[in-house]
């Protein structure tokens, strides 16, 4: 159960870091790199290339709603 509620935490994280920076009018890229940002926070030992790619792959599962 553990893994599944981590997954859904980071998803959760990574979708509401890029919703909010898109809403608000920030770049593509921007937006990227805050859930990124969003994702180490809960995992500071992943480096930045994995935490891209990772954030990359739970992007490719987010769903097109708002996190609110």
């Amino acid at each position: 159960m553990t893994d599944y509620m981590t997954y859904e935490g980071d998803l959760r994280a990574v979708a509401c870091a890029y919703i909010e920076q898109r809403e608000s009018g920030s770049l593509d890229y921007t937006a990227f790199l805050a859930a990124i940002s969003a994702y180490r926070e809960r995992h500071p030992d992943t480096n930045n290339s994995d935490a891209a790619q990772i954030v990359s792959d739970l992007m490719q599962e987010m769903p097109r709603a708002s996190c609110y």
